[in-house]
Formats: C-alpha cells, sequence, structure tokens
C-alpha cells in the first residue's frame, strides 16, 4: 500500500511511503487555526452566515473530511454531528479531537462535537433533530485551504474525487432538515436533480456556500 496511518510524537499522521508527498496531520490548535477561531462572527465566517442560527443550533456535518468547518460551528456554539465514511479519516480526526481536548481553551469546543463513523446517505439518524445539513464534498486545492496544498493534494490522492452530491442532498431532504450548506468552487457549474436551485448563495475568494431550504410540514 502506498499510503501508511502512523503514529508520530505529534499523532496520528498518514503517510506516503512513496515519499511524493508530505504527512498529513490534523491540528486544530495551531496558531493560524486559533487566530481564524478568534474572529468567528457572521462578517468574518461565511460558513455562519449561512447556518444563519444563534449559537446552539444543531448541525449535521454529512461529509465530516478533517473536521475543520465543524470545529468553526462548534467554536460558535452550535452543536454538532460530524459523519464521516473514510475510517482513515476518521481516525485521523478522532485523534486531532483527543489532542484538542488537552487544551483547556478548547475543551467546550470539543464537547460540543460528536465524530461518527459511516455513510450519511443510508443511514437514517433518526435519534436527532438538526437546524442544518452541510456538504462539503471535496474538490481540488487551492491556495486559500486549511492545510498547506501539498497535505491537500495528499488527502485527494488518498481519496480520490470528490464524492456526488445528490445522494448527501437527497439524504437531507428525506431527513427533514430545513436548510442545507452545499460548498463548491466559486464558479463551479452543476445540476441537482430536478433542476433544483440554491435560494441564494455566499461568494468566497475560492468557494462558494450555496444554501436550500426544505419545506418541512
Amino acid at each position: 500500500m502506498r499510503y501508511a496511518l502512523t503514529s508520530s510524537e505529534q499523532g496520528l499522521i498518514l503517510v506516503d511511503r512513496y515519499g511524493q508527498k508530505p504527512p498529513l496531520r490534523i491540528d486544530y490548535t495551531s496558531k493560524s487555526f486559533n487566530q481564524r477561531r478568534r474572529h468567528l462572527t457572521p462578517k468574518h465566517e461565511q460558513l455562519i452566515k449561512a447556518v444563519n442560527q444563534k449559537p446552539g443550533a444543531t448541525v449535521l456535518d454529512m461529509t465530516a473530511g478533517l473536521g475543520f468547518d465543524a470545529f468553526i460551528l462548534a467554536s460558535y456554539g452550535h452543536q454538532v454531528v460530524m459523519i464521516e465514511r473514510s475510517k482513515v479519516v476518521y481516525l485521523l480526526v478522532k485523534d486531532a479531537l483527543k489532542r484538542a481536548a488537552l487544551v483547556e481553551e478548547l475543551i467546550p469546543t470539543v464537547s460540543r462535537m460528536q465524530l461518527l463513523l459511516g455513510d450519511s446517505t443510508q443511514q437514517a439518524w433518526q435519534e436527532q433533530k438538526f437546524d442544518v445539513a452541510v456538504i462539503d464534498p471535496m474538490f481540488d486545492a487551492k491556495k486559500k485551504s486549511a492545510l498547506p496544498v501539498g497535505s491537500m493534494q495528499m488527502l485527494q490522492a488518498f481519496l480520490g474525487s470528490g464524492a456526488e452530491l445528490q445522494p448527501f442532498f437527497d439524504a437531507a431532504r428525506a431527513r427533514g432538515i430545513p436548510r442545507t450548506l452545499i460548498k463548491r468552487p466559486r464558479v463551479a457549474q452543476y445540476q441537482l436533480a430536478g433542476g433544483q436551485r440554491p435560494v441564494y448563495q455566499l461568494m468566497g475568494r475560492s468557494h462558494r456556500w450555496d444554501v436550500f431550504f426544505n419545506q418541512v410540514s
């Protein structure tokens, strides 16, 4: 196998045995990420603006990935359930959360996060109601990222191409979640089944958030 999950003094890392890409480690305690967390307002964070809820909302992160978006939401005060279907990524995030919980300042944030291993398009998750669903199918790494571009490229090489949007969107609708957010490259074009279009979009430098409403009876 080209990629291997291994332990290091800094925590779990994903390494490229061919040596072509840098090791991947998730760190929620880095200086740059902490600076971002300390400016959490709807004005500074498009994701918070897209969620459009006061602190305390329940959010289902259907494609948890490396967990940075979920950590931002939990830092703001939301309760976040993260579902990740790659066991390797799940273990990397689990280890990063464990390390973050050792930092006193971050304990309240970590306590608002629940990480689950599974496929959010296939499991009902019937025991909990959510205010918002977040879908972030991975797309090509850009300069603006929570990780160095080389690390993001390694993750993409390990996981393959981004997930198909439709199954996640359909699952969120079937679940009756009132608001669904989809993260896309800024200029990406796509069509959901039935011609579904976002109610509005929040545009950033490299990506956008498409906001959909689900009419709940």
